[in-house]
């Protein structure tokens, strides 16, 4: 065994058939090959090792120079079987050479008639056969390509015409975006038979109301099955194991764990209270656009969190997370298991069969699969016909039936995929990572609910450009609660709605009520730009908390509301940015009471016509107490598309900040 092979567990596969690796190439045009197809052959490098012992990378030795004459003619002759002195059998470092050799060349020679018989016998080339393309996904393309050899060989007949399969390995995110009618993302035909890791694929499509009118969905039923797993360098799970936190701790602990907000209020919940201690952790998740396994984590947040009182709060700060946690692949994210043990610790999101993949060349330093409590997301390797051709769906589920087969199922166990009833692997356990016990399934969600998270993901993941308005007039030194005016309320709201956004989000702060210093009824405190950015010895989003800490009421102020509006909007309108979701967001606890101000009228009449739906501001109000002049702020945040929202309490402030801030996930259409 080689130096390489000694550093692998020995219930890992050793061959690159075996070992679940995409990037081997293989070409299936008809019969399979007993042992696999055979690895392809490079000139001068590839020969077999000759039966006298030497290796076969060692230069073959120079032949004898060829005789001329009689004497060469008869050597052929004899060569040849023709009649003539008997030769006797050449030897080499001590073997008989010549009848090792002749038997060699029976066997391969036998071998090559076999194939070459079987091939012709159920050759499936014709013009009348039914080839049946199939796309699958690259994790699960090994089993499926043997699997394929196999109905090949079996030479199976729909109608009287022959079938035969064709396998490409295929990234699910590539076919969905041509089912989708949204153009080519490296594939460019579409498959008959379609294999995704994942039925979240076929959902997103299907929800997406874009398929060609041609495509027909035939569901044939899972033949796979992996949770998405919380994968984690070993020696953290340990360290976790030893402070306390449970084996099989919660999904919301462990989000909130890894959350990236800072010290300015944490994402809700912040992870007070919680089994792990904030901000420990640094999750890694593949991006959920061209992943199952990111967009099974979106699914996950909402199924979990999205009935809670804070879901909205929860599922916005999930975002943020994985938004700043993506790798580019499931592969990728295991790289920073190699980067050292410095705080917070690296997991990742991943499929179970990943972990189990990763310790198979990674003995020394391997990662554990950690099963949250409220159960998982599995990736269930849907057979999906694409074709209304009676004799393709046919042949479909034939295809299915064989890759539900005994032999199959041992394909996909050696890939580290339990069967889709969760059954694992009998490799499966502590020295592999991985639990074989079944972790409980979550409920798949529908095609509209995959259609509208990834539509949540597009346009939360999106870096939100928002100036920030207070109301500083002289109501909102009104009590709420003992101790706590309206404008401390609301603040406190402000304080926890910055900490969900993350580091290159723009944002400005401004106070307004009436003649403030300048003259204007409104007060830059903070310019827009981005959160991360450093303003002298800190950072903007350090100067807008400390904007937030001395904002005080005017004494006696009015509410110049028109006139800031008008001010803000055409701030905002002249430094518009596309690559940003463009908004102002203005807190008030009343109505315009600015005499000298504009009036209502001749606001909206300058906002229809400053507004620009190529390059959209849109203003969204919350107004907090009963002297809210609700009709009039609708007419000034409608005239841009824009919602008001009211609050009449402390509790509700929060939900309606959240709302506006989810505003943007219904843009353009809202």
């Amino acid at each position: 065994m080689s130096g390489h092979d000694d550093d692998v567990p020995d219930w890992a596969p050793r061959s690159p058939t075996d070992s679940g690796d995409y990037r081997v190439r293989r070409d299936f045009l008809g019969a399979s090959y007993p042992g696999g197809a055979p690895p392809a052959r490079r000139p001068g490098r590839d020969r077999p090792p000759r039966p006298g012992g030497d290796p076969a990378f060692l230069p073959s030795p120079p032949p004898p120079p060829k005789p001329s004459g009689p004497a060469h003619a008869a050597a052929k002759r004899r060569a040849r079987g023709g009649h003539g002195a008997a030769r006797l059998p050449r030897r080499r470092s001590g073997i008989l050479l010549g009848p090792l050799a002749a038997a060699v060349g029976l066997v391969v020679l036998s071998g090559f008639g076999v194939y070459a018989f079987a091939a012709s016998r159920g050759s499936c080339s014709g013009g009348d056969a039914v080839t049946v393309s199939v796309a699958a996904a690259p994790d699960i393309e090994p089993a499926v390509a043997k699997a394929a050899g196999r109905f090949n060989d079996a030479r199976q007949e729909i109608g009287g015409r022959c079938a035969r399969v064709r396998v490409k390995a295929a990234e699910p995110a590539a076919v969905a975006t041509l089912l989708s009618g949204k153009g080519s993302a490296g594939v460019t035909e579409r498959p008959d038979v379609w294999i995704p890791d994942s039925s979240l694929w076929t959902r997103l499509v299907q929800g997406s109301g874009r398929p060609p009118q041609d495509v027909a969905f035939t569901g044939l039923g899972g033949i796979a099955s992996s949770p998405i797993v919380v994968a984690m360098p070993k020696a953290l799970a340990a360290q976790l194991r030893d402070a306390g936190v449970p084996e099989r701790p919660s999904w919301r602990d462990l989000l909130e764990a890894a959350g990236s907000a800072d010290d300015s209020g944490g994402a809700p919940g912040g992870g007070a209270g919680g089994a792990i201690p904030a901000h420990l952790l640094r999750l890694q998740v593949p991006d959920p656009d061209r992943s199952a396994t990111g967009m099974g984590t979106l699914m996950l947040a909402g199924t979990l969190m999205g009935g809670a009182p804070d879901g909205e709060a929860v599922f916005t700060g999930v975002v943020r997370t994985i938004r700043e946690g993506v790798a580019a692949s499931v592969n990728a994210e295991f790289t920073a298991f190699r980067g050292g043990a410095e705080q917070p610790y690296p997991v990742a999101l991943a499929p179970e069969r990943a972990v189990y993949a990763y310790n198979a060349g990674h003995a020394a330093d391997p990662a554990v699969a950690v099963y949250p409590s409220e159960g998982s997301v599995f990736l269930d390797y849907p057979v999906t016909v694409l074709t209304k051709d009676a004799a393709k769906v046919r042949a479909g589920r034939l295809l299915q039936k064989a890759l539900t087969s005994k032999a199959s199922r041992a394909d996909m166990h050696g890939l580290g995929l339990r069967t889709p009833d969760g059954a694992a692997p009998e490799s499966f356990g502590t020295r592999t990572g991985v639990d074989p016990q079944v972790p409980h399934a979550l409920a798949a969600p529908s095609a509209s609910a995959v259609a509208q998270t990834m539509q949540a993901w597009a346009q939360l993941s999106l870096s939100i450009r928002m100036l920030s308005i207070m109301d500083i007039s002289g109501s909102m030194a009104e009590p709420v609660a003992p101790g706590v005016s309206r404008l401390q309320s609301t603040i406190r709201t402000a304080q926890g709605g910055l900490s969900l956004l993350p580091d290159d989000s723009e944002l400005g702060q401004w106070e307004f009520s009436t003649d403030l210093p300048g003259g204007r009824d409104w007060r830059e405190l903070v310019s827009v730009g981005p959160l991360g950015e450093r303003l002298g010895s800190s950072t903007r989003r350090q100067r807008v908390l400390s904007a937030f800490a001395q904002m005080r009421v005017k004494q006696h102020g009015d509410t110049g509301l028109y006139d800031t509006v008008l001010a803000a909007f055409d701030a905002m309108t002249r430094t518009y940015k596309p690559e940003f979701v463009n908004s102002i967001l203005l807190w008030t606890d009343g109505r315009d009471e600015d005499p000298d101000g504009p009036t209502l009228d001749e606001t909206l009449a300058e906002l229809r016509r400053a507004y620009d739906p190529e390059r959209p501001v849109q203003i969204n109000m919350l107004g907090y107490g009963p002297d809210v002049d609700v009709n009039d702020l609708r007419r000034v945040a409608h005239a841009t598309h824009g919602e008001v929202y009211v609050a009449e309490t402390p509790e509700q402030i929060q939900g309606i900040f959240l709302k506006a801030v989810s505003r943007r996930v219904c843009e353009p259409s809202c």
